[in-house]
């Protein structure tokens, strides 16, 4: 390892595109089955819901002009003209788009392969990493599901790439496209904005470690070239979310960055009956509603009750922000302990879903039914390596910030598996690290040292594996009701039935279920 880290640059080209190579053969073949397999078996393959069904009509809407969706400047726009895109060139195909966000599933492990070894300086660790991306069933399950997890992970990933050269110390062109890329992740999920500090103090400890190599004491010089690719970095993040600020100023007439969805979010993950993952909110009593339509208009109408006049969606955010600030500073024992609760649930196995769950669609087979590594294996991985890796901190900030950032919007809204999912681009290296200093121990036989490890890392994977949630039984009921309506759908009411009654027995006063059965002429005992 250490002759390969020596070898010139043209070897180590050769050597990072091998083991991409490696790790992608790994990825394309796992995700080309897991395309095949949710088209042929996953009977809920072509059945939208929630956030997916926005999105899709979203882009549809883009393509053959038909009206936007009302959530056009709540809702993050990117995934959507993505979807846009695929649409035009193979029509509306659900597989189509499954197929080109495995491909970027495939080249997201890439990324990781190879900035995981230059971090690390270790060929261990950037294809154990890369095969642990390879491999993770979260990020597989999200290529099939029409959700924007995959497309923020490529972004992330690419970003810390370009980030990371293999020597010496990005250019202002290379920066320029690092800001660039993230600004993309930002239009595809705001919260990445938050990683923009931490690129900053990124190249100010690589800018002042080449710069103090090439002359020793010559401060100012550190001064105009950390200025000159901070710059890089912003013109090219400004450059990617302009348009976005642009369509924004045009549709309301009001300065609008990004998105209005951040009051919005903000109550639902920190109002009274907030639980810490994401649950329908209420008002004084009142349901918002289940979906993002339902949600925007009643919390407008509310809003502009509220303040007896027409509120623009900025405003209506801010009045949603207010009002959760409010609660919080009349709460503060509860609002602590739900911050308290969102800090465990983030770093603990179980996968909370609000649109397409991992476990229920595991129930169908296919790759993603395999027991591959998921959250709690490389969570626990991470940790250790974080540990084992904390006299590099300098160089691994980029890491560090991901985790921070990811962690803080759970923290500020609430958790779910998706919102999760993108933190792995930063605790996959970690993970991959982890692994590659354990198989030192073993090769210089430091078995104490090794012991100690095993210790370690036995008792992190005991805590983060603690069952602090279940899935409700209304949650799994309510699939089981949608699974029946496909059924139901495609002429197998005897199936529908079965699976309505199943329903039923899950969650015995589930509103839905009954309808269904009721409907079909099933007659249902009274209830006492």
């Amino acid at each position: 390892m250490k002759r390969i880290e020596k070898d010139s640059g043209r070897t180590r080209f050769i050597s990072e595109g091998l083991l991409a190579a490696m790790v992608i053969l790994v990825a394309a073949a796992v995700r080309l089955l897991h395309v095949i397999f949710t088209a042929y078996i996953n009977p809920l393959a072509n059945n939208l819901i929630l956030d997916s069904l926005v999105y899709d009509k979203w882009a549809k809407a883009i393509v053959w002009g038909s009206e936007l969706p009302a959530t056009k400047l709540m809702q993050a726009p990117l995934y959507p003209w993505f979807l846009s895109l695929i649409y035009r060139v193979f029509g509306p195909s659900l597989t189509a788009v499954r197929s080109v966000q495995a491909l970027l599933g495939v080249l997201t492990c890439a990324f990781i392969t190879v900035f995981t070894r230059r971090l690390f300086r270790s060929s261990t660790a950037g294809i154990v990493a890369g095969l642990l991306a390879a491999l993770y069933l979260p990020a597989i399950f999200y290529e099939g599901v029409i959700l924007p997890a995959t497309l923020i992970l490529f972004f992330n990933a690419l970003f810390v790439l370009l980030m990371v050269p293999d020597t010496g110390q990005a250019g202002t062109a290379r920066l320029m496209a690092a800001g660039f890329v993230l600004g993309l992740s930002v239009i595809a999920k705001p919260v990445a904005l938050l990683l923009l500090p931490f690129a900053i103090i990124y190249i100010w400890l690589r800018t002042k470690k080449f710069s103090e190599k090439a002359t020793v004491g010559v401060h100012p010089r550190i001064g105009r070239r950390l200025l000159r690719f901070s710059a890089a970095l912003m013109v090219g993040l400004i450059f990617a979310i302009a348009p976005l600020t642009i369509r924004n100023a045009k549709m309301t007439g009001k300065f609008v960055p990004l998105t209005t969805g951040g009051g919005i979010n903000f109550y639902i993950g920190s109002n009274p009956r907030a639980n810490g993952f994401y649950s329908v909110p209420f008002y004084r009593d009142m349901p918002l509603g289940g979906t993002p339509e339902v949600q925007q208009e009643r919390m407008r109408l509310l809003a502009e009750a509220a303040e007896k006049r027409t509120l623009s969606p900025g405003e209506v955010s801010k009045f949603w922000t207010r009002e959760t600030l409010r609660y919080i500073a009349s709460e503060p024992g509860k609002s602590a302990t739900l911050t308290f609760r969102k800090f465990l649930y983030f770093f603990n196995r179980y996968e909370r879903a609000s649109v397409e769950s991992i476990s229920f669609h595991q129930k169908f087979g296919g790759m993603i039914s395999l027991p591959l590594p998921g959250y709690w294996f490389v969570l626990s991985l991470a940790l250790l390596g974080i540990f084992l890796m904390r006299k590099r901190w300098d160089r691994l900030i980029l890491l560090y910030g991901g985790v921070l950032t990811y962690l803080a919007a759970a923290v500020v809204f609430y958790v779910l598996a998706r919102y999760r999912i993108p933190i792995v681009i930063f605790l996959i290296p970690f993970a991959g690290a982890a692994i590659s200093m354990l198989l030192k121990m073993i090769r210089d036989r430091k078995l104490f040292d090794l012991v100690i490890m095993a210790i370690a890392l036995f008792m992190i994977f005991y805590a983060t594996g603690l069952k602090v949630a279940r899935d409700t039984s209304f949650g799994k009921a309510t699939r089981m009701v949608r699974l029946g309506k496909v059924y139901a759908s495609s002429g197998d009411m005897d199936e529908a039935i079965k699976i309505w009654k199943d329903a039923l027995e899950m969650d015995p006063e589930h509103p839905d279920a009954e309808r269904c059965l009721t409907d079909s002429g099933i007659s249902l005992p009274k209830s006492n």
